[in-house]
């Protein structure tokens, strides 16, 4: 008969948790770093020559940090949660 070589849920939930952690970094990491374009691009940029598309870009970039660092915040909670399921479990 073949052995089972499926991991047990708790594991598989462990490792769900290790990728969103790493995911997480990943988009804190991206964000931070469009957060260093957009102050290069707001300060280093004339003000007389923001306007049309690059202010729109400009703006875009600010944006898009704030989204990222939302979505990364909103999974670092997702992860908290996975954290106390996998404790939960394990004291079972």
């Amino acid at each position: 008969m073949p052995s089972d070589t499926k991991q047990p849920p708790s594991s598989d939930v462990a490792e769900i948790l290790n990728q969103n952690l790493e995911t997480a970094e990943q988009i804190k990491a991206t964000a931070d770093e469009l957060d260093v374009v957009h102050a290069v691009l707001s300060t280093q940029i004339p003000t007389d020559a923001m306007q049309g598309d690059l202010q729109a870009a400009v703006e875009r970039t600010d944006q898009l940090e704030q989204k990222l660092t939302e979505t990364a915040e909103a999974l670092d909670k997702s992860n908290e949660l996975l954290q106390q399921h996998i404790s939960n479990q394990t004291k079972k």
